[in-house]
């Protein structure tokens, strides 16, 4: 997994401000619902939100500076003391070695060279024992002896090229197929959807992986999950499906619902208190307002992925008294009268 600072694009010395505001960005741009298209938008959100989680916390950045846990948040495995710095160099030595204890028995080293090559080819690829082979021929053919060649990542360190060959593998399966990936369901509530969801996924037994979902999640929205073992289990698409709500229905941002009238009102106008998800708010009914009116309230949905919030819209109902009126009965015939007349 690629540095926080490096995801987020901060350097190290960048400001909590300077991380909130990178983030702020990436999250927008990157936003599953806004790059619906984009199969690795998801993956790209959730590299997006660890390395915000990591670099946000003080204790969490230092530790990840100080080399004690890495961009997952795991804790790092230090190399053994007294392991070899480089593990291609301590396989290269004991080649000399052997080939000097027996310089008459061409064959040994001929496999020897053989074994080596196959290494580099196994790990780095087929392009790069190629080019160990043809660098060690032009420097025989400058100097008139064979002399030994780096493969890629003799100088690094041990633990970092094998994450490095490790993650290279992992490319390499994934774009060979790899496990296909499993969908699952986590049904919210709009107050949940509203604030921001985190959950995590079991994959097999025991491996869990946390994953978010920022405020605002629409009803539908896809996040991916990725496998923390892409050779045991393929990544999981989690879907967030709204929960029915007793005042709300949710259609993308926007949220509807309904509120009942009086006849007085519906003819005269008014207004009513209507309890929105983050608090009531005052609503004006205009003159002559029938059943099919809809009242729109802007900001007062879920978030967008562009950071506005969608609109309320509130259909109004009217009601008639529960008890008969005598004095509306009276109107109405005689109104019924007049347009007869």
């Amino acid at each position: 997994m690629r540095s926080p600072y490096t995801v987020l694009g901060v350097s190290k010395s960048a400001r909590a401000e300077d991380i909130k505001s990178a983030y702020r960005h990436l999250a927008k741009a990157w936003h599953p619902d806004q790059k619906r298209d984009d199969p690795q938008a998801g993956a790209r959100f959730s590299e997006i939100s660890q390395a915000y989680k990591l670099l946000i916390d003080p204790d969490l950045r230092l530790k990840f500076d100080s080399g004690v846990i890495d961009a997952r948040g795991r804790k790092r495995t230090r190399p053994v003391r007294g392991f070899a710095a480089n593990p291609f160099a301590a396989f290269k030595q004991a080649r000399r070695t052997a080939a000097n204890a027996d310089s008459a028995n061409s064959q040994t080293n001929t496999r020897d060279e053989a074994s080596f090559d196959d290494m580099v080819a196994h790990i780095f690829g087929e392009a790069a024992s190629k080019q160990t082979r043809e660098e060690a021929a032009r420097t025989a053919q400058t100097t008139g002896r064979r002399t030994e060649t780096n493969a890629p990542g003799l100088d690094d360190d041990p633990l970092a090229t094998l994450d490095a060959l490790f993650a290279k593998w992992k490319t390499r399966k994934a774009s060979s197929g790899g496990l296909p990936a499993t969908r699952q369901q986590i049904d919210i509530s709009l107050e949940t959807a509203m604030a921001g969801y985190s959950g995590e996924i079991v994959f097999g037994e025991d491996r869990a992986v946390a994953f978010s979902a920022p405020p605002g999640s629409v009803d539908g929205a896809e996040i991916t999950v990725p496998s923390p073992d892409p050779s045991a289990y393929g990544d999981v698409i989690v879907t967030l499906r709204h929960e029915d709500h007793p005042r709300f229905r949710s259609n993308g941002a926007d949220l509807h619902g309904e509120q009942a009238i009086d006849l007085i009102e519906a003819v005269l106008g008014g207004s009513f208190v209507y309890n929105s998800l983050d608090g009531p708010v005052r609503i004006t009914i205009p003159e002559w307002s029938g059943s099919d009116t809809v009242l729109r309230v802007a900001g007062k949905g879920l978030m967008r992925a562009d950071g506005q919030r969608g609109a309320l819209h509130v259909q109004l109902r009217v009601m008639l008294p529960e008890k008969p009126d005598p004095r509306l009965t009276d109107l109405m015939r005689s109104s019924r009268k007049a347009w007869f007349l």
